[in-house]
C-alpha cells in the first residue's frame, strides 16, 4: 500500500512539475496580449467589444468584419472612417460596420472573398497580416507578397512577432500584430507607423511613451564577445538571446545563430565569414553614428570571403547610419559584402532606409554569387551586383531605391522583382 501511495504521489508531483513549467509560458503570452491591448486602447487604437467595455475578448477568433474594424482603429482612422465612410460592393456586411468596410474597401485594405461578398467567417492570420501589409503600403497586386502567404514579408518588416499564433489566430494575436506595427516602417522606409500617427495627431509622443511604459517589454541583455571562441560559447548557451560583436571576428569552420537569438555587429567592427555561417535568428549590421571623420567611419561590415558560405534562414538587417547631418559621407550604412564566397537567402535581407540615401543599408555582390530564395527589401542605399544575383522562383525582391549591375554582373531568375527596375551601369 505504501509503495502504491508513493507511486501515486510521485505521479502527482510529476504532473505538478509539468504544469508548473507549462502554465507560466501560456500565462506570459496571455499577459503580453492583455497588456498590449490595454496600451492600444490607451492610445485610442483599440476598443473593447463595446464602446463602454474594456473586455477585448482576446481568446476568440475575430470575424473578417471585426478584423477590418480593428485594423482601421489600429491605424488611427476610426473617426475618419465613421465620418467619411465609403462604398463597397459586399452584400454580407452588417449595418453597424458599413462605413468601416466602405472605408477599408476604398483604401485598398480589402478586396473581399468574392466580387460581392466580404466573407462572414473568421479572419485567419493571412487575412490580418495582408490587411496590415497593405496599410503599410505593400501591394500583393504588384507582387510584393502573396495574399495567402504573407508571413515572410510580415516577419521581415517586423509585424509578425514570435508569440503570434498563426495556426489558431485570435483577437489576442490581432493585438500583438497591431502593437508591433507601430514600430514598423511604411514601405520605402519614409516613416515609422507610430511617427505617422503622431504627425496626424492621433496621439502624442508622451502618450506613446506612457503606452510603452505600460507594456514594459524588457530587451534581453546582450552578451559582448570579441573572439570567435567567445561567440561560439555564447551561441551554444541556450540562455543567450542577444549577442554583441565588439571586435573584428573571422568565422572559420561551421557556426549557427539559433532561432530566437539576435546577433549585432556593432559599429567599427567586421564579421568575416571564411567558413560557413548559418543564421536561423537575426543578424543586425550597424550603420555609423556621429563619429565620422576623413580617416574613420564607424559602420559595421559582414564580409563573405576566402571561400566562405553565408546561409540566411532568418533575418538580416543592414541598418542605417544615425547622423544628425545629411552630408554625403559616402556609403556608411551597415553592409553585407560577398567577395570570394557565396550567400544564400532563404529568409529576409532588409536594407534599411536613412535620412540620406548613402546612409542606408548596402549589399554588394562583388566576386561571389548571391542566391535569393526569400525576401529582399531595398529601402536603403543600394544593391551593387558585379557577380551573379539569382532571384529564384517564389522569391521576391522589393526595390524601393536602387539596384544596379556592373561589369559582368547580372540579375536573373524566375522570382518577382517589384518596384524599380535593375539598372545597368
Amino acid at each position: 500500500m505504501k509503495k502504491s501511495v508513493k507511486g501515486i504521489l510521485s505521479l502527482a508531483l510529476a504532473f505538478t512539475l509539468i504544469f508548473a513549467m507549462v502554465v507560466p509560458a501560456s500565462a506570459a503570452a496571455s499577459t503580453s496580449a492583455d497588456t498590449k491591448a490595454a496600451a492600444l486602447k490607451q492610445l485610442g487604437l483599440l476598443q473593447g467589444v463595446s464602446a463602454t467595455e474594456d473586455n477585448f475578448e482576446l481568446n476568440r477568433a475575430p470575424t473578417r468584419v471585426e478584423a477590418l474594424v480593428m485594423l482601421i482603429r489600429a491605424l488611427g482612422k476610426d473617426a475618419e472612417a465613421l465620418s467619411v465612410g465609403g462604398t463597397h460592393p459586399f452584400t454580407d456586411v452588417p449595418a453597424w460596420a458599413d462605413k468601416y468596410i466602405g472605408y477599408a474597401y476604398e483604401k485598398g485594405f480589402t478586396k473581399g472573398s468574392s466580387a460581392t461578398t466580404l466573407g462572414t467567417g473568421a479572419a485567419n492570420s493571412d487575412m490580418y497580416l495582408t490587411f496590415m501589409l497593405r496599410a503599410l503600403g505593400y501591394s500583393d497586386t504588384a507582387g510584393d507578397f502573396a495574399w495567402d502567404a504573407p508571413d515572410a514579408l510580415a516577419k521581415a518588416v517586423g509585424i509578425l512577432p514570435d508569440d503570434v499564433d498563426t495556426e489558431n489566430f485570435l483577437r489576442a494575436d490581432v493585438a500583438l500584430v497591431s502593437w508591433a506595427a507601430l514600430e514598423a516602417d511604411l514601405k520605402g522606409g519614409s516613416q515609422r507607423m507610430a511617427k505617422k500617427l503622431m504627425a496626424e495627431g492621433v496621439f502624442t509622443g508622451d502618450d506613446y511613451g506612457k503606452a510603452i511604459e505600460l507594456v514594459n517589454e524588457v530587451n534581453p541583455t546582450p552578451v559582448s564577445v570579441s573572439t570567435l571562441e567567445a561567440l561560439k560559447t555564447a551561441l551554444a548557451d541556450k540562455g543567450t538571446k542577444a549577442v554583441d560583436i565588439n571586435a573584428v571576428i573571422t568565422v572559420t569552420g561551421e557556426l549557427t545563430i539559433p532561432t530566437g537569438v539576435s546577433v549585432t555587429v556593432n559599429r567599427g567592427n567586421d564579421l568575416h565569414i571564411e567558413g560557413t555561417l548559418t543564421n536561423n535568428g537575426t543578424l543586425n549590421v550597424m550603420g555609423a553614428d556621429q563619429i565620422v571623420s576623413a580617416d574613420f567611419i564607424n559602420y559595421a561590415v559582414v564580409n563573405v570571403r576566402g571561400g566562405g558560405k553565408f546561409i540566411n534562414n532568418g533575418a538580416v538587417n543592414l541598418l542605417p547610419a544615425f547622423l544628425n547631418d545629411t552630408d554625403d559621407h559616402g556609403p556608411i550604412g551597415g553592409q553585407l559584402r560577398v567577395f570570394d564566397g557565396s550567400a544564400t537567402n532563404n529568409g529576409s535581407v532588409f536594407l534599411k532606409a536613412a535620412q540620406t540615401n548613402t546612409h542606408g543599408g548596402i549589399l554588394i555582390v562583388a566576386e561571389g554569387p548571391f542566391a535569393n530564395n526569400g525576401v529582399v527589401i531595398v529601402d536603403g542605399f543600394q544593391i551593387v551586383i558585379a557577380n551573379a544575383f539569382t532571384n529564384n522562383k517564389g522569391a521576391v525582391v522589393i526595390n524601393n531605391t536602387y539596384i544596379c549591375t556592373r561589369g559582368a554582373g547580372g540579375f536573373t531568375g524566375d522570382g518577382t522583382l517589384s518596384g524599380r527596375p535593375v539598372v545597368k551601369e
